[in-house]
Parts: structure tokens; C-alpha cells; sequence
């Protein structure tokens, strides 16, 4: 490929990498977003580059995580019950405090017993995503296919898998279908907790930095202090920071459930919300190794990126064609896409205050996220071309190609199993 056409590509990505960065203008126009790793799946751009003269899509390689759920522990709930019970019981609550009060008692009633279930949004959104797939990818897909797809055991990754499967087979009841969620896959569907992480000299101080930015973030905001008659008396027994938490993961789960037609927002105000997303953004960004200076973390879902090397190379040796489903959660999406390198993964930096204007997990992980391979072959060619898509938009990888967004199986397989082998994964007995 010339030297002008790398130039160009290397432009390409630059734009990607641009057009990843985060404003306070797009939060302030798209609150939503604010929710951060419980944002709405995103509808893609519909841009899909046709393949090059010849190559037909023969097999598809998926991960992604269970569609919008319900907070996974009533905690949330609980604390600010408990902490709004007893302003009211004091005669400390005011009129805003008791508005409030109502409006979560009802979230609260609605969520007992629901800790972690999928939502109604959340199978619609797996059964969306999965008829974009069929669409995309008619060719393929209204062949009488092999579907092999398989879950962690959590329910509502299981029934993100069973909507997703059910929408495939409404659009083609020649599938053959397979679903299965065992113990024996989640050392590779889940991050694999068995590999000993090399020691990090900084990891210990980056949490300690982001200790401080979270208490920074979520504060006691005026919003907070006019639900009560008397601020004063009430941060007596009510922890500011757990308070602001917990007000935050409520409001953003009122993203993921839409028929409630709750919100709490109002508590934190617009700036809340957007520093309540920042905390969250740096969070995750720490915990799965994604910051300059951090534990590699992401390093357990290598046995993730093996799976779909070694299937991805079955499959091609066979001649045949199929679909191969993986269901699992944003833990995984998260240090999936920055091990492949998909530049809305990588970038991060370690100053947490504008940490969000260049990577943001709600372009990553919102709910329903995934990661798609679509492999392509010619008639009488060995060559394998695979395209990557980032919640079913193109996306690019670090290595070189003559024909992006397409790439040479070739050279992909050969990167990634270099980067296995180099990284000397080391497992606990």
C-alpha cells in the first residue's frame, strides 16, 4: 500500500480518535449520557463499507454484554429510604424532600425483588441489535445456519442471550440453535481472575488519586440540601459522598427503565450529573487497567481473545459458515476493546479532570454493548478478510491494511497471538 494511502488512513483515525472525545456541550445536549456504563444502547450510524469485489460474509464472531438491567443490589435504595425516613421522622424533610421521597419509594417498590434482572428495554435492545445483524448480513444469514452461543451464568445474561437467539430465529427458522451457559466456559466469558497480575508500583497511588476525585465529584450539591429543612442536622447522620453515590446509580438505572417515567436527575442537577458520569468514567477506566500506570487488569480477558482465535480458525479451516454468540457483561467489553486496540479504548490518561474528554465508557460499555468480527472470503482465495465493530459500528485496530476497514485474517491472527504469547500469562495453582 503507498506511503499516501497510510497517510490518509492515519488521518482516518485521527478523526475517530477526535470524534471520541467527550464536550461538556454533548453532555449538556445528551443527558443520558451522563449515565454513563447505564446509558442507553446507542443506535449505530448505519455506515457499513461494502467489501471488496468478490468477498461474501461466511462467519460471525460476537461478544456482548446483557442488555439494561435493574442495579444489581438494593443498597442504593436502601440507604436513602432509610436516610429520608429518618428527615422525616426529625421534621427535616422539606416539601422538595418529600416529592422526592414519593418518587423513590415507588422506584424502590418496583425494583424489590429485581436486584440484576434484565429489564423489558433490555431484551428489546438484544433483539434490535440481533436484527441489525440479520440485516446487515443477509447474504449470510438467511442460510440455514449453525448458531452456537453461550452465556455466563447470570440471569440476565442468559436472558439477553435467549432474546437475542429468539429474534434470530423469528427472522430464520432454518437456524439451528444452541444455548448453553456453564460453569466450565466463564474462564473466558467472564475475566479470568486466575491470572496473577504482574506487580505495579503506581496502582496503589492511582487509587488513592482516585479517592480523592470521586469524593471531589460527588458532593453535597444545593440541589441536595433543599431536600431538607435543616442541611445541617441532616449531614449528622447522612454520609455526603454515599448520599451523592447513591442518588447517582439511581437516577442513572432510571435509563434502563423507561415505562417508569422516573427521574432524579433534579437531585444533582445538571453539573451533578456530569460529574456524577466523570467519577464512574475514571472509575472504570482504573479498575480494568486502562490508565497509564494502573495493574494490567485487562490482561484476563486474553483467554477471551484466544477463544476467538482459535474458533475463528476452525471455522475457516472447515470451509463452512456460522454464527458464534457470546453473552457476558461490561467487565469484559471494557479490556476487550482496548486489548484490541480500537482506538475509543486506548488513549486514557491518568489526569482523572479531563480524563473524560478523551475516553468515555458510554461510547464503550452502555447497555447492550458488543463487539462484532464479520469474516469474509472469495471464491478460489485463500485470503480471509475480518472487519470489527464497536457496538456495530466500524472500527479500527492497530495494523496496517490495504483495504480498511477491512483486514487481512493473515496479519490479525498473527498480531494477536504474538500479543498472547508475549504477555506470558502466569495462572494461580
Amino acid at each position: 500500500m503507498s506511503k499516501l494511502r497510510f497517510a490518509l488512513l492515519g488521518l482516518l483515525l485521527f478523526g475517530w480518535v477526535a470524534s471520541a472525545q467527550t464536550s461538556r456541550e454533548e453532555l449538556l445536549s445528551h443527558m443520558e449520557l451522563t449515565a454513563g456504563n447505564y446509558a442507553n444502547y446507542p443506535v449505530p450510524t448505519g455506515h457499513l463499507t461494502p467489501a471488496p469485489a468478490g468477498y461474501e460474509p461466511f462467519y460471525i464472531s460476537h461478544y456482548g454484554r446483557h442488555g439494561a438491567r435493574y442495579m444489581t443490589s438494593d443498597k442504593h435504595y436502601k440507604r436513602l429510604c432509610e436516610a429520608l425516613d429518618s428527615a422525616q421522622a426529625l421534621g427535616i424533610l422539606s416539601e422538595y424532600g418529600k416529592e422526592v421521597r414519593n418518587r423513590l419509594i415507588l422506584a424502590a417498590a418496583d425494583a424489590k425483588g429485581r436486584a440484576g434482572s434484565l429489564t423489558t428495554l433490555g431484551g428489546r435492545q438484544h433483539k434490535a441489535i440481533a436484527k441489525r445483524m440479520y440485516d446487515n448480513y443477509r447474504p449470510l444469514m438467511s442460510q440455514p445456519l449453525t448458531v452456537y452461543a453461550n452465556a455466563s451464568t447470570s440471569r440476565r445474561v442468559i436472558r439477553s442471550m435467549e432474546n437475542f437467539c429468539a429474534e434470530l430465529k423469528d427472522l430464520n427458522p432454518d437456524f439451528s440453535i444452541t444455548m448453553e451457559a456453564k460453569e466450565e466456559d466463564l474462564y473466558y466469558i467472564k475475566a479470568n481472575k486466575s491470572i496473577v497480575l504482574p506487580e505495579c508500583p503506581t496502582d496503589d497511588d492511582l487509587y488513592h488519586k482516585l479517592k480523592k476525585f470521586r469524593k471531589k465529584m460527588m458532593t453535597w450539591s444545593p440541589q441536595m440540601e433543599s431536600l431538607f429543612t435543616d442541611p445541617g442536622r441532616a449531614k449528622e447522620f447522612i454520609d455526603p459522598y454515599t448520599f451523592a453515590d447513591d442518588f447517582f446509580n439511581v437516577a442513572a438505572d432510571m435509563y434502563c427503565l423507561p415505562e417508569l417515567n422516573l427521574s432524579f436527575n433534579d437531585v444533582f442537577g445538571e453539573e451533578g450529573m456530569i460529574n456524577g458520569f466523570r467519577s464512574y468514567n475514571a472509575a472504570w477506566c482504573l479498575w480494568e487497567g486502562l490508565m497509564p500506570g494502573a495493574k494490567q487488569s485487562y490482561l484476563r480477558v486474553y483467554p477471551l481473545l484466544q477463544n476467538f482465535l482459535d474458533e475463528a480458525d476452525a471455522m475457516i479451516a472447515s470451509g463452512g459458515q456460522g454464527l458464534r454468540l457470546r453473552f457476558g457483561h461490561d467487565s469484559v467489553v471494557l479490556p476487550f476493546a482496548f486489548v484490541l486496540g480500537f482506538p475509543e479504548a486506548v488513549g486514557a490518561t491518568d489526569d482523572m479532570e479531563i480524563l473524560h474528554e478523551r475516553f468515555s465508557i458510554f461510547r464503550l460499555i452502555p447497555m447492550g454493548a458488543n463487539i462484532q468480527l464479520i469474516f469474509f472470503r472469495k471464491a478460489k482465495s485463500k485470503d480471509i478478510l475480518v472487519k470489527f465493530l464497536m457496538n456495530e459500528n466500524e472500527t479500527a485496530i492497530p495494523i496496517k491494511t490495504d483495504c480498511y476497514p477491512y483486514y487481512h485474517w493473515r496479519d490479525v491472527e498473527s498480531y494477536y497471538r504474538k500479543m498472547i504469547k508475549d504477555a506470558h500469562l502466569v495462572y494461580e495453582e
